[in-house]
């Protein structure tokens, strides 16, 4: 164990159900355990101290920087990890963080993989999210807290895993806290952007929409989400048909978003649609559909945005042989789909059934 000194530090309530998998996954990293109980009904205590967590208690104020940072300062370490009891560390990024805390002074980065539903299907996005850092940061912010330090931010590799987006018990709560932030600060484009989200979680994208467009209207070109709000934005107005509205988002975010394969990928489903409900129309648009998933796979998959895994790989194949075999061309189709099977997509697997004799 290294001489300095790492505490793990987490707020939780009613996480019965996967606690032990996150603490578990820690074991032997971390030189303490804080666990900070919200009020919890559960047996999330008595599962903390089993897995060696010294447990304080934490009158929950609907504020999530005023529990973590009350949790903050009942650890002892010179270096601090937080993580939820919906995460569990891969052995790569434990040995990572070893190395890591080894160093200078800096804000670690976790890559965060989680899964999450989409039209029924079960999908996986990865974004960097600042959780370990020197003694003495501390988070602000009342949901979606942030943490506030000057020290320079520094990506780690090793993923941590997390499934939290798979339960939506706390999204209702979550939309409320963030209606009461965004009447604080209704010029805050991140928080739209999260309401955006918990509105897409509920299957509402009317209010979604209306939210990436509150998002749209306050947002700066550096802020480090506004990527995933222009692709989101795309996605409301394709589902809602808002296409003149998507057009101009869409060609406004061309040359900004050159790099990114999730927006080639949703303007290859857009002009999809868009030609779709009008081809006579729209037909010049055509070739932009080929175009835009081609690019996603010319491009890859990406860490330097928050990305859904796929999008330049098999999502993005996949689509290609959608489309190549609604205009006739099934041998290409086939070739796409193929891809995209060995790639690990199985909707591609069923598809590939009906094409072949």
């Amino acid at each position: 164990m290294s001489a300095t000194k790492l505490s793990l530090v987490m707020i939780a309530k009613n996480e019965a159900r996967c606690l032990a998998r996150c603490l578990q996954s820690v074991r032997g990293l971390a030189d303490e355990i804080i666990v900070t109980d919200t009020g919890s009904t559960d047996d999330t205590v008595k599962i903390a101290k089993a897995n060696g967590a010294t447990v304080s208690h934490f009158t929950w104020t609907s504020d999530f920087a005023a529990a973590r940072n009350f949790a903050l300062a009942q650890a002892t370490g010179d270096w601090m990890l937080v993580l939820d009891a919906d995460e569990w560390a891969s052995e790569t990024l434990a040995q990572e963080i070893k190395n890591f805390i080894a160093g200078p002074p800096q804000i670690g980065r976790l890559k965060i993989v989680s899964d999450f539903r989409h039209h029924g299907q079960t999908q996986r996005s990865s974004t960097f999210v600042s959780r370990l850092f020197p003694r003495g940061a501390t988070f602000a912010g009342r949901i979606h807290e942030q943490i506030t330090s000057p020290l320079p931010r520094v990506n780690l590799a090793g993923e941590l895993w997390h499934d939290g987006y798979l339960e939506t018990k706390k999204t209702d709560r979550n939309v409320k806290m963030l209606t009461a932030e965004i009447a604080r600060e209704p010029q805050n484009a991140y928080l739209h952007f999260q309401l955006a989200l918990e509105y897409t979680s509920l299957g509402q994208p009317q209010n979604a929409f209306a939210s990436l467009q509150k998002a749209r209207a306050h947002l700066k070109p550096s802020d480090p989400f506004a990527p995933n709000v222009v692709v989101d934005f795309l996605y409301a107005a394709m589902e809602l048909k808002q296409f003149d509205a998507g057009l101009e988002v869409l060609r406004a975010a061309e040359n900004q978003l050159a790099d990114f394969p999730d927006f080639h990928h949703v303007c290859g489903l857009f002009y999809l649609k868009f030609v779709g409900s009008n081809p006579a129309q729209h037909i010049a648009d055509l070739p932009k559909i080929e175009q835009s998933f081609q690019r996603s796979l010319a491009l890859g998959e990406t860490d330097k945005y928050k990305s859904v895994h796929g999008s330049g790989s098999f999502l993005a194949n996949y689509n290609l042989g959608v489309f190549y075999h609604v205009f006739g061309d099934d041998a290409r189709a086939q070739n796409y789909l193929q891809l995209a099977e060995q790639q690990g997509y199985a909707p591609a697997a069923a598809l590939l059934k009906k094409l072949k004799p």
